[in-house]
């Protein structure tokens, strides 16, 4: 807001040097944020917080000067000597939990002319272009008490009355076609609060005045108005707009319902002053209140809170020169927040006010107190430390980080044709999402990830490996607030076609080795694979992950029908998988201390076997046979070929394994190891109903 210095000297008794005037103010809270020289004037810019509606005038400036330097303030002195009375115009509120307070006054046989200099150069001064008197006064009154006002030519207005309300309520109508006064016609909506005649909208309440009722040279009679309006629906109006002016900057913080009448009577008498003619009197309609607000404060708590030793005297005088009126009550005092302060609301707020006043430059400093530590968190240190190494492994085996929002689109998860029984359909909506594509908390990491990826292809990346560690969002029933389970999420991709250089391994077994050896790291000895039943995933290269036979994620390459919706200009392969961080991390604090085994000195010996199977066989099977074989010289198991093809019959597939056996404290012989691994061929072709490949 810009405050011409030689306007604001006309209400205060004391003469203040600009520079140390700017610096006080932005020390009290009302940063000058520059200092411009204009024709022999001073002008301070001064950014006003946004709670801070009070001083959004000069003699709001005023009164925060008179608390800082103790100095008197001169307010205007005018008075309204004749009125006359009209008993036919009304005034009708048909929202009054929009419109709180609506007063006017009739004024008739004005003259419309150009403004007296003086006052034209006050308002050029502050930003403020100048128009003919009647209007130059309201803006001048605006920026002198902060309320803004509103003139309407009396002989325009039809019906002889004003209605205030919005289309709903006044016309049963969802929206309204209005032209303000800047020559733009504005569709207004139903929730918008509008000022009507008896026919029509003439403005928009609160933010600009209607084209229609213009007040003009050839103008004669005006009604001035001044209101309150509740700010919230002040903003709500503007904003979707997009139409911000000086009236709707002051009403959407909040003005002063008393001051109301106050600043109707002010313009009215300088408008008696400059543009003549006859007033009548005041036509007031207050349907709400505001309740006096009053705060409890010791003086004590305040001393503490500030960390100053302020007398109780001091403290009441900084108060009284704020207009808060404070009276003591036994052990504290009670402080009547005034109505041109209604960010008051606690205490503290209180203790704020003063210290404010007193000077934050006043304020010794001192070493903060030496509180007791507190204790540490073992298991979100140590969890912290698990994700940490989680996220090392990765980065080390060539995976890049990626970061995303915590936002998805409901979408997604019909993209990904998630089941509508599925957990991950349970998510949380956002109630004022920047854009429909992020109007859910997520419930996946996979979309993202692959949003990422078909961002880099598109910029002519062509292999990618990426993995995110985040929280999902899961709304359980009857639950207000979400699960946030921590899981990592990793895609792989390249493109399908051959490379004469060697490349990392992009396929479905190489992911599944990434996770295997995730696992391994953290020492999961009871883990295993099962075909998955993810509608996203191939049917033929894909797992869930088990452990303990509980499912902590899946893994496999993305389904083409899947792919085909996303904006790939050709074929890549695209592996992924998910992790439930949480689960594991509860199985790996849960695990007993691991013995230390020593390695064995003596040699192994492996064994090959190949086995015909059904093609639905799931290879788990095997590995479950061998562990419950129970033989401790089987040191390792692995399938390292799955073939269909020519030679191998229809609705078959060949499945090889190698079984390493060692001893610890001999040498195995050929004859002991065929003798042990014939007997686990045949129990493994006995309990599968297999035949082995020859």
């Amino acid at each position: 807001m810009r405050i011409p210095i030689s306007w604001l000297k006309e209400y205060i008794e004391c003469e203040l040097e600009p520079q140390k005037l700017a610096d006080s103010l932005t020390m009290a809270g009302l940063e000058v944020g520059s200092i411009e020289e204009l024709d022999g004037d001073v002008v301070f810019d001064i950014e006003i917080t946004p709670n801070r509606a009070d001083c959004l005038s000069i003699l709001g400036i005023a009164r925060e000067i008179r608390a800082i330097f103790n100095c008197r303030v001169k307010k205007p002195i005018f008075k309204i000597q004749k009125e006359l009375k009209d008993d036919k115009f009304k005034i009708l509120i048909a929202n009054p939990e929009l419109c709180y307070r609506y007063a006017g006054r009739i004024i008739k046989g004005v003259k419309v002319t150009k403004s007296p200099e003086s006052l034209r150069v006050k308002l050029e001064r502050a930003g403020i272009r100048s128009i003919n008197n009647v209007v130059d006064i309201t803006n001048y009154v605006l920026l002198e008490y902060g309320h803004p006002l509103h003139a309407f030519d009396l002989d325009l207005l039809e019906g002889y009355c004003i209605r205030v309300g919005t289309s709903k309520s006044i016309s049963d109508k969802e929206n309204e076609e209005i032209e303000t006064l800047d020559g733009i016609k504005r569709i207004v909506g139903p929730e918008d609060l509008l000022i009507w005649d008896g026919r029509r909208p003439v403005a928009i309440a609160g933010v600009m005045g209607g084209a229609n009722t213009e007040v003009t040279e050839s103008t004669v009679n005006i009604l001035l108005e001044s209101a309150y309006f509740k700010p919230e629906s002040i903003r709500k109006t503007s904003k979707r707009l997009g139409l911000s002016t000086e009236a709707s900057y002051r009403f959407e913080r909040g003005t002063d319902i008393e001051n109301l009448k106050k600043a109707l009577d002010r313009a009215a008498s300088l408008i008696l002053e400059m543009a003549g003619g006859d007033v009548y009197e005041v036509i007031d309609a207050y349907p709400t209140k505001i309740p006096e607000r009053y705060i409890s404060f010791k003086t004590e708590n305040i001393r503490n809170f500030i960390g100053i030793n302020i007398k109780d005297e001091d403290m009441i005088d900084i108060l009284h020169s704020l207009e808060i009126e404070t009276r003591k009550d036994r052990e504290s005092y009670i402080a009547k927040v005034p109505t041109h302060r209604q960010d008051l609301t606690i205490e503290e707020d209180i203790a704020e006010e003063i210290a404010r006043i007193y000077g934050y430059d006043r304020v010794p400093s001192e070493l903060p107190q030496s509180f007791k530590p507190v204790m540490e968190n073992y298991e979100i240190a140590n969890k912290r430390k698990f994700l940490y190494k989680i996220r090392e492994y990765m980065i080390a085996l060539g995976f890049s980080e990626a970061v995303n929002m915590s936002f998805m689109s409901p979408e997604d998860l019909n993209l990904f044709e998630i089941l509508a029984d599925d957990t991950r359909r349970h998510f949380v909506s956002l109630m004022n999402p920047l854009r429909q594509e992020e109007s859910v908390m997520r419930t996946m990491l996979t979309p993202s990830l692959l949003r990422n990826v078909e961002s880099n292809t598109s910029r002519g990346i062509e292999s990618l490996k990426l993995f995110e560690i985040g929280r999902v969002f899961i709304l359980e029933k009857g639950s207000l607030l979400p699960n946030e389970p921590i899981y990592i999420g990793i895609v792989s991709k390249k493109e399908d076609f051959k490379s004469t250089f060697n490349e990392d391994p992009y396929d479905f077994y190489a992911l599944k080795g990434v996770v295997e050896g995730l696992l391994k790291h953290f020492k999961f000895d009871n883990f295993y694979f099962k075909r998955s039943s993810e509608p996203f995933l191939h049917l033929g290269q894909s797992a869930d992950i088990y452990i303990n036979n509980e499912k902590i994620g899946f893994i496999g390459v993305l389904s083409p029908k899947i792919l085909a919706k996303f904006d790939f200009k050709t074929k890549p392969y695209i592996c992924i998988g998910e992790i439930n961080l949480e689960n594991l991390f509860k199985i790996f604090s849960s695990q007993s201390a691991i013995p230390y085994k020593p390695f064995s000195n003596y040699p192994p010996i492996k064994r090959d076997t190949a086995i015909l199977v059904s093609t639905d066989f799931e290879s788990q099977k095997i590995f479950d046979i061998v562990k419950l074989h129970g033989n401790e010289l089987i040191e390792d198991i692995y399938i390292f070929d799955v073939y269909k093809g020519k030679g191998i019959p229809e609705g078959k597939m060949s499945i090889a394994f190698r079984v390493t056996y060692r001893a610890f404290d001999r040498t195995l012989t050929s004859e002991e190891v065929d003798s042990i691994h014939s007997k686990l061929v045949e129990k493994i072709i006995l309990e599968t109903g297999s035949e082995l490949r020859i």
